[in-house]
């Protein structure tokens, strides 16, 4: 099926409101536990699930051309486990991990139960060796056997399942018939969790201000957040509008440097409601460094995913990192959050304008056509 006719639907954008809440409530939680260094595993662990949670559905919807309403109850079903998971994601930062692993281990195995259904329904692509189902199998067991074990072993067995979830598609077996990716449908579908992620992080700011004294520090604050989320739009999406259906280098990094820009997100909103409190300016400041520089990291490998001209692009990259740096580090010393976060989007606003003046030659590839992507195979 040609890329051009796949368009998200509404069922996927249904799907996507179930991750509004996860996303929201990380943000808070991250917000509220972040003093010890298991509280920064419990982060990362909890926002890659996220991701696998919503990337396992939104790569099966790819493959599947039509929607029965097989396909609609068991989308609207994955939405209630989602639903489940963050209801009880805090408990993950409590100590106690049976509700959140056991309920995603259940929604892996139901997601893995669409892939089987597209093996029974399209035998021709079917591998003889069964090597993704078993390895979506494996890693569903594994979470909930992560679910009832004590500390501290729950965490090998949660990071076990984590690296079986996200290196399976990887894998060929024997017989192995390759599927193909609608390259349009995916820049989509990533756009547009994107867009989630930096609308429901940005609410928890303005939220946070709605409680605090204003001054003259807090509307600073908030909005250089917003001048920041609207220059990773202008170096997102307009560059992402210039490849509409370029094929990526590695579709696996493509994709995975995705999670890492959403969790960087999500460290910058965490920063901007500390600093907005005036709380813990210091440890705000280090939130907004480490996010920007995060930000900056996935969009230059996301670039380099779809860009021809490699090495221009990774030195004008390096160029905006270093100077960021150098503006942390400035700003950290003298332990003002709020310096930080304006030279940190005036950083961005002037990669924006930089950016949407420069113009060069895409990858030479077909847009427009389905794309053979040997690395994700029969998801």
């Amino acid at each position: 099926m040609k890329s051009t006719e796949k368009k998200a639907s509404w069922l996927e954008l249904f799907y996507d409101i179930a991750f509004i809440a996860l996303v929201a409530q990380l943000t808070y939680l991250s917000y509220a536990h972040h003093q010890t260094l298991l509280d920064f595993v419990n982060i990362f662990l909890v926002a890659y699930v996220i991701f696998i949670a919503w990337w396992a559905t939104t790569a099966n919807r790819n493959l599947k051309p039509t929607e029965t309403t097989t396909d609609k109850l068991l989308i609207q079903a994955q939405m209630v486990g989602a639903f489940l998971m963050s209801i009880t994601m805090p408990d993950i930062f409590e100590g106690q991990y049976t509700g959140f692993f056991f309920t995603f281990g259940l929604l892996r195995l139901l997601q893995a139960g669409t892939v089987w259904g597209m093996y029974i329904k399209h035998p021709e692509t079917k591998p003889q060796t069964n090597n993704i189902l078993q390895g979506f199998f494996v890693a569903a067991g594994l979470w909930i056997c992560a679910a009832f074990v004590p500390f501290p072993y729950t965490y090998p067995l949660a990071f076990s399942a984590l690296l079986v979830d996200i290196m399976t598609p990887l894998t060929t077996g024997k017989g192995n018939a390759t599927r193909y990716l609608s390259v349009k449908h995916l820049q989509e579908r990533l756009g547009l969790f994107l867009m989630l992620v930096i609308g429901e992080s940005m609410i928890v700011v303005a939220l946070s201000n709605t409680a605090a004294d204003l001054s003259i520090a807090e509307p600073t604050i908030v909005f250089a957040g917003l001048g920041m989320m609207i220059a990773l739009w202008w170096l997102y999406f307009e560059y992402s509008d210039q490849r509409q259906g370029i094929r990526p280098k590695n579709l696996f990094l493509y994709i995975h440097a995705h999670a890492f820009l959403f969790g960087s997100i999500i460290l910058l909103s965490v920063g901007y409601k500390l600093a907005i409190e005036q709380t813990q300016t210091f440890v705000a400041g280090w939130f907004v460094t480490a996010g920007a520089v995060g930000v900056l990291l996935t969009l230059t490998i996301i670039r380099l995913m779809l860009h021809s001209r490699v090495k221009k692009t990774f030195l004008r990259s390096g160029v905006y990192l270093l100077v960021g740096v150098g503006m942390a580090t400035a700003a950290l010393l003298t332990s003002t959050a709020q310096t930080l976060i304006v030279l940190m989007t005036l950083l961005f606003m002037g990669a924006a304008v930089v950016d949407s003046n420069f113009r060069s030659s895409p990858l030479s590839a077909k847009p427009g056509r389905a794309e053979d992507y040997p690395e994700l195979q029969d998801m």
